[in-house]
């Protein structure tokens, strides 16, 4: 067995983690012609195969495959470690944390949010990752996670906390606030379970229903900042847009809002910027305001 080359392993954890060379390509700013011929590269110094194709052409890794990528996830942190211990030499905080959230919290709070924090930590680098599936924390797709509902998998290996409420009102278009009705904006069928939805449905049913359906809450904020109809929106993202306004409970009955839960890997929970980042995002106001009126 010849030597082999970190760069090499950091592919093979990219591709334990994204399932392909495209996205492995993706995500490391690499070509998937490049990922491939690191791949066979490394398997030709391990002398082993690490890499195998299922009946859809899709890659996957060997049972080797996995357990040096487990390996190397390992090795990953401790290089994390070495770069902390250099930036605590020179009183900084360094690092990159990944983080990721549904689209909605990452767009209209994480990122406003981040510009003093970042400020304040210039050795820090933050990856936001907007993605409405839910990561993997185990596979270290992401360090961090904002979810929007208890994990039902992880084990004692992720750590969980509720860090707040994702609350909502009734929104429309600022200008035609006034209006005594509007027809509502529902969401796609595989979308219906969601709470909002959910609340929204019976009011859509006597009211009016939009011909326009979403499957997201960013999708939402925009089609009702157009005018098509009113929704159900999150009050953090939703409040600060001076093209919407929040508007009465239509029927008074209560509101839903969703508990927001922060993920970690048992495994970082030592890495200090993680814990700062962790300790930002649970410092992080989640409270809201009385509606607000035109």
């Amino acid at each position: 067995m010849q030597g082999f080359d970190w760069d090499d392993l950091k592919v093979l954890i990219a591709l334990s983690r994204h399932g392909s060379f495209a996205a492995s390509g993706l995500a490391l700013g690499q070509d998937e012609t490049t990922v491939a011929r690191r791949i066979r590269r490394l398997e030709h110094r391990l002398a082993a195969s690490l890499v195998q194709r299922g009946p859809s052409g899709r890659q996957s890794l060997t049972e080797l495959g996995l357990r040096i990528a487990s390996r190397a996830l390992a090795m990953e942190t401790e290089t994390r470690k070495i770069a902390e211990l250099v930036g605590q030499n020179a009183d900084m905080l360094v690092g990159s944390v990944r983080v990721t959230a549904v689209p909605v919290l990452v767009d209209h709070v994480l990122v406003p949010a981040s510009k003093p924090f970042l400020r304040d930590h210039p050795g820090l680098t933050l990856d936001l990752i907007p993605e409405s599936r839910n990561m993997s924390l185990t596979r270290r797709e992401a360090d961090l996670a904002l979810r929007l509902g208890q994990p039902k998998t992880g084990g004692t290996a992720t750590r969980t906390q509720r860090i707040g409420w994702l609350e909502f009102g009734v929104y429309r278009r600022a200008r035609s606030a006034a209006a005594t009705t509007s027809d509502w904006i529902l969401y796609q069928p595989e979308h219906a379970h969601l709470e909002q939805a959910v609340w929204m449905q019976p009011l859509a049913d006597t009211q009016g229903a939009s011909n326009l359906r979403v499957s997201d809450l960013n999708t939402a904020i925009e089609a009702v900042a157009q005018g098509i109809g009113q929704s159900l929106l999150p009050i953090l993202a939703a409040d600060p847009d001076p093209r919407l306004c929040r508007v009465d409970n239509p029927d008074g009955q209560p509101l839903p809002r969703r508990p927001i839960w922060l993920l970690s890997h048992a495994d970082q929970a030592h890495l200090h910027a993680i814990q700062h980042v962790k300790a930002w995002l649970s410092a992080l106001s989640w409270t809201v305001d009385p509606p607000r009126h035109s």
